[in-house]
């Protein structure tokens, strides 16, 4: 079972279908079908005040990525077996993906969707190198 958690602010009008679609298809990608991840979709100031106070980079960014274990350390914590490991959590600027979307000429969830996937393979273990 794989188990998507949206935190998404009323003011910030996304396709959650869209996204949940993107959720599922990276992790099958992976061959991962029992995780829960969550997803939170936010303004400058809240994107702002994260990427500041936990990773000490100043100022605003697109998404943000915060992994519950280490990829090898999925399993190592016993859980009931209806219950999915938690995978971490994304964090998605809504104003940045909106102005991205412009620049590319994308919809907006699209771009969302692409941050969406991005922050995925961050809580799978893989980055920028």
């Amino acid at each position: 079972m794989i188990q998507i958690n949206f935190y998404i602010g009323s003011r910030y009008p996304v396709k959650r279908q869209v996204l949940r679609n993107t959720v599922i298809r990276v992790l099958k990608e992976h061959r991962i079908d029992h995780a829960q991840v969550d997803v939170l979709i936010v303004g400058k100031r809240k994107i702002t005040s994260l990427n500041e106070s936990k990773l000490q980079h100043s100022g605003a960014t697109d998404v943000l990525s915060f992994p519950q274990h280490e990829r090898h350390q999925l399993h190592d914590f016993p859980l009931p077996l209806d219950v999915p490991p938690h995978l971490g959590d994304i964090v998605i600027s809504f104003p940045e993906s909106v102005r991205m979307a412009k620049r590319f000429g994308k919809l907006v969830d699209q771009q969302i969707s692409f941050y969406l996937e991005h922050g995925l393979l961050h809580l799978l273990g893989y980055h920028h190198e």
